[in-house]
């Protein structure tokens, strides 16, 4: 789970993730905001994993449950970051958007090609009815290794983060290298 907030545009941060995320991330993305539904409007019931272990789910009355994914990694700072906050669910959310627009550009080719979750995301398109509105947004949490983290500058850090440990597969289809990565 990460939110590589690459720049405070979620237009230009979601042209920023390297070409690996912009197929990996809409998914993990999908998978935050899902977890805020069921976490913030759901109702806790314990249920069992696939090999029989207890395991606390959420379950949304409502049409929302047939179609979102299931609460994962409750506890991260990535997943606490976009349910503690109306403002930064919506970011979160444009940003997913734009990533699915920057898979269609990148991977659609003649035949206008979609990520399978793009549907999960416009069904994402609505916060929590929960969601605290506090009208202050933060920027994400720096999930990521000490020595690339800048204190009070999340850009700097997951830019630094990509320069640092994602250059085995740094690369980006149809678009120039950012001008921060060179």
């Amino acid at each position: 789970m990460n939110i590589f907030y690459l720049h405070k545009d979620p237009k230009i941060a979601a042209q920023y993730h390297l070409d690996k995320h912009v197929v990996k991330m809409i998914i993990e993305y999908a998978q935050l905001m899902s977890t805020a539904h069921r976490i913030l409007d759901g109702n806790m019931y314990l249920g069992k994993t696939a090999n029989g272990r207890n395991i606390k789910r959420w379950q949304l009355d409502d049409y929302r449950e047939p179609i979102l994914y299931k609460a994962s990694h409750i506890n991260h700072p990535s997943a606490i970051w976009a349910r503690e906050e109306l403002s930064h669910y919506q970011w979160l959310w444009n940003l997913a958007s734009e990533l699915c627009q920057e898979y269609r550009y990148r991977y659609g080719g003649e035949t206008d090609k979609q990520h399978k979750t793009s549907i999960v995301i416009q069904n994402l398109n609505f916060a929590p009815n929960n969601i605290p509105r506090k009208g202050i947004f933060t920027e994400p949490p720096q999930a990521m290794p000490d020595d690339v983290k800048v204190p009070g500058d999340s850009v700097q850090a997951y830019r630094n983060y990509y320069k640092t440990y994602k250059t085995a597969f740094a690369t980006w289809k149809i678009r120039d290298v950012p001008e921060w990565y060179k």
